[in-house]
């Protein structure tokens, strides 16, 4: 009986260092402003505003055909969290990407969020989920188009601040628009000079 217990105490011992030691590598996820690990708390970025540059925001099919171009744009990304065993994600409520300057009558109709991963090649991949638009092309009525359940828009590099965007966002409403269309655009963060995702 007393070897039992004996075996039962190593047991539980033997757990705890394990969790423990567990505890100790779990590896923390954040975007930063400076290049520092672990990110300082005032430098974490959790808010980020970003506007088109470069001219236009463009929505083209696969034959280069365009369907809406815009001359001016904002995206705001809110309450940005990571830290330990998290992956960064943030809000865009609908009211956050804005279109101006459009061809057509053009709004985001669904709020998304954001995650930031590490890329491979260092820097951060931006992958969007959930937001819509709609593009309302008078004659062949209202389009719109989603990101889904996910889709990785691009790369800031570790240090920048843009996110060119060059991808296809499927249609999920209307009948005469093309079934995708290529969503091209270039943001610039406006509310810090330097981008960095932090991993420890």
């Amino acid at each position: 009986m007393k070897y039992l217990k004996m075996l039962g105490l190593a047991a539980v011992a033997a757990m705890a260092l394990m969790a423990f030691a567990g505890s100790g590598t779990a590896s923390a996820s954040e975007l930063c402003t400076v290049n520092t690990n672990p990110c300082p708390a005032a430098s974490k970025i959790t808010k980020i505003e970003a506007s088109l540059i470069g001219g236009t925001a463009k929505f083209e099919d696969t034959l280069s055909n365009v369907l809406d171009t815009c001359t001016g744009g904002t995206m705001r990304i809110t309450d940005i969290t990571g830290g330990i065993g998290m992956t960064p994600t943030g809000s865009i409520p609908k009211d956050d990407l804005t279109w101006s300057g459009c061809t057509f009558t053009t709004d985001t109709v669904t709020s998304g969020t954001v995650e930031a991963t590490e890329a491979s090649g260092g820097g951060t991949t931006v992958t969007a989920k959930g937001s819509e638009v709609t593009i309302n092309t008078g004659l062949f009525g209202s389009c719109s188009y989603g990101v889904g359940t996910g889709i990785d828009l691009g790369t800031v590099a570790n240090g920048g601040t843009e996110l060119v965007i060059s991808k296809p966002i499927k249609k999920t409403a209307g009948s005469f628009c093309p079934e995708s269309v290529i969503w091209r655009a270039t943001y610039k963060v406006t509310n810090h000079n330097r981008w960095f995702f932090i991993k420890n």
